[in-house]
């Protein structure tokens, strides 16, 4: 029974009716896929049309193993099913969806199950290219301007494996002249590729730290960046003794792209170097721009990074090979297309919580450019963004390990239900850079500043003189003109003010705006850092 399990299921398409002959071998249309399973299935000998019938019509490989007659006593089927997914918990994917097909239909019952080989292995291929011979003479310097490509004249050749310099040239003789570069053996010479070489390494058993995510590649960007980040807050002479640990590192990471017998030191160092470097250079650059940026520090940025690299693969497994992936070209647009609307609305939104619900200002009293609409919009719809994109990418992680398959609609609703909780959370999140922003208000004008524009929201420290005292009308009042307010645009007929010192005793910043004519006051610019006004 184990040698009929694994024995590989012959790939010809057949036309028989389901009600043929059990030696008929059923496909259906073929699909890309990773996996492959085949299970043994015992089924009733008088409901094998049936079964044959169904497993047809859901797309699965079968054919019949024994001799017996149909429909006397139990037949033997081997079914072979397809899947793009994980290892992990395919099997038990693949024993659902067999048992599945039949959809109760069937008498029948599981014997035996296994994973397969892949059918076939990625062929190995070697490039070579062509290049102008260099003129400067034998040297470090024209090698590695050859190694680099710089000297290259487009035009290579792909031999089957690991391949020769002789083979290459032969390749090149045999036809010289396709039609563009000409081969010529006085003025041309040949350069082993940098990217060939990983299709020249044995790729089978490969590691599970090397298929998953490439766990080794991610572990040397993650050191460097912090190598990087811990380097750019020690001092000089520390600076100067540990930063040859990065070059020194870089002749080991080199090896993973230029093969060492095909590539010279230099350019196996140098292929080190660009990644090593790279990643350094970031972790230093976090660290010294970290002021400017408000203290972002390591963490932050590794946690984005790292929830990108969940995020994205999984929304990738939740798309492929489903209706979104075959219309992508129609519905990319549509998807993109509401955004000309949701920024600005959530741009007003954000501006609304700043300037109404924290400082009690109605939006109307400021004169904002439509631009700072789409600008203050793009944090909160980009942080909602990312959360749905969560979502998704849980789903394709649910479907990529075939959590899903059981239970879709209980996953779902799941999903679902986390999806808008994050989207809410992330809208908050968004929101509260507007009433961090009016808390700097409140804090800049108490100190006698003029407060900090938010997206095109400006107002500025001034002075009031009433006109007439007597006759003045302000809400609520009285009017401060012992102290400077903050002063808002001028919209028609009414001035907005917002008292730094008024409301005494409680929290609510709301409380501290006023209302007046327009007409019935004279503002005049505050001195910077005062705290009382000058007699008019």
């Amino acid at each position: 029974m184990a040698s009929a399990l694994i024995a590989p299921i012959r790939s010809r398409r057949t036309t028989a009716p389901s009600g043929s002959d059990g030696d008929g071998l059923h496909e259906a249309s073929p699909q890309a896929f990773t996996i492959r399973a085949a299970v043994l299935v015992h089924v009733c000998g008088g409901e094998e049309d049936a079964a044959r019938e169904q497993w047809e019509r859901c797309g699965l490989l079968f054919s019949r193993m024994d001799d017996a007659p149909p429909g006397e006593g139990t037949a033997l089927y081997r079914v072979e099913v397809r899947l793009q997914g994980s290892r992990w918990g395919a099997l038990s994917e693949a024993e659902r969806r067999v048992m599945a097909a039949l959809a109760g239909r069937v008498t029948a019952h599981i014997g035996d199950a296994t994973l397969l080989k892949p059918e076939e292995t990625r062929a190995a291929s070697s490039t070579w290219h062509v290049h102008r011979k260099a003129a400067w003479g034998p040297g470090w310097a024209s090698r590695l301007w050859v190694s680099v490509g710089a000297a290259d004249v487009h035009r290579r050749v792909r031999l089957g494996g690991p391949g020769t310099r002789e083979e290459a040239l032969a390749a090149l003789r045999l036809e010289s002249d396709l039609g563009g570069v000409v081969f010529d053996e006085d003025r041309h010479d040949l350069r082993p590729g940098i990217a060939s070489a990983h299709a020249l390494r044995p790729q089978d058993p490969t590691p599970w730290y090397a298929r998953a995510f490439g766990l080794a590649g991610m572990a040397v960007g993650a050191a460097a960046m912090i190598f990087g980040w811990v380097l750019a807050g020690l001092g000089l002479w520390w600076q100067i003794a540990l930063a040859p640990l990065a070059p020194l590192s870089a002749w080991w990471v080199g090896a993973w792209i230029a093969d060492r017998e095909r590539h010279s030191r230099m350019i196996v160092w140098l292929c080190g170097l660009t990644l090593v470097g790279c990643a350094s250079s970031c972790g230093f650059m976090i660290q010294r721009l970290a002021p400017a940026l408000g203290n972002v520090g390591v963490l932050r940025p590794a946690g984005v990074l790292l929830c990108g690299l969940l995020v994205l693969p999984g929304c990738t497994y939740a798309l492929r090979q489903s209706w979104f992936s075959r219309n992508v070209a129609t519905l990319l647009p549509i998807a993109l297309l509401p955004l000309a609307w949701v920024l600005p609305w959530m741009g007003r939104l954000v501006q609304g919580v700043y300037l109404t619900m924290c400082l009690g200002v109605p939006l109307t009293a400021a004169n904002v450019d439509p631009l700072w609409m789409y600008l203050a919009g793009v944090k909160p719809a980009g942080l909602c963004i990312a959360a749905a994109l969560c979502g998704l990418g849980v789903l394709g992680w649910a479907r990529h390990f075939y959590w899903i398959s059981g239970s879709k609609a209980y996953c779902i609703v799941v999903v679902s239900t986390f999806t808008l909780l994050a989207v809410v959370v992330a809208l908050l999140v968004g929101l509260s850079s507007a009433t961090a922003a009016a808390q700097r208000t409140a804090a800049q004008s108490a100190a006698g500043h003029d407060p900090s524009s938010f997206f095109g929201i400006s107002a500025r420290l001034v002075c009031v003189s009433p006109l007439d005292a007597a006759h003045t009308a302000v809400q609520p009042g009285p009017l401060p003109t012992g102290h400077p307010v903050v002063a808002f645009d001028v919209t028609g007929d009414e001035t907005w003010l917002w008292d730094p010192q008024g409301a005494k005793g409680t929290d609510d910043l709301t409380k501290r705006a006023l209302r007046v004519r327009t007409d019935q006051i004279v503002t005049r610019p505050a001195a910077r850092g005062a705290h009382t006004c000058p007699p008019l």
